[in-house]
């Protein structure tokens, strides 16, 4: 009887884990910043910076289409936005924790 339970946990363990995994995974750094160019779309912004933190979706009034704003942070302070219309990149910005 106590098997079920037991291996929900592994699995709710497994999943928790994973999640942490992909979070600390981000590299948020200038140089990974640097690579994401305008007209890129949103599957290669994801290959250099992985997921991100946040997004949002709206729509673009007047010309029509959808305006994502990908919004990735860290432990570290690191916070970066990407902002692609159509699915592709039109804007980018970060802001670095300076190293001591």
């Amino acid at each position: 009887m106590m098997k079920l339970p037991l291996s929900l946990l592994a699995v709710g363990c497994a999943a928790v884990l994973a999640g942490c995994d992909a979070a600390s995974s981000v590299t948020l750094t200038q140089d990974n910043l640097d690579k994401i160019q305008d007209g890129m779309s949103a599957a290669q912004v994801k290959t250099i910076l992985g997921a991100p933190t946040a997004s949002k979706e709206e729509p673009i009034p007047v010309v029509g289409g959808t305006k994502t704003t990908y919004t990735y942070t860290n432990s570290t302070g690191a916070n970066v936005v990407i902002v692609l219309k159509n699915d592709t990149v039109q804007s980018k910005e970060g802001t670095f924790p300076e190293k001591k």
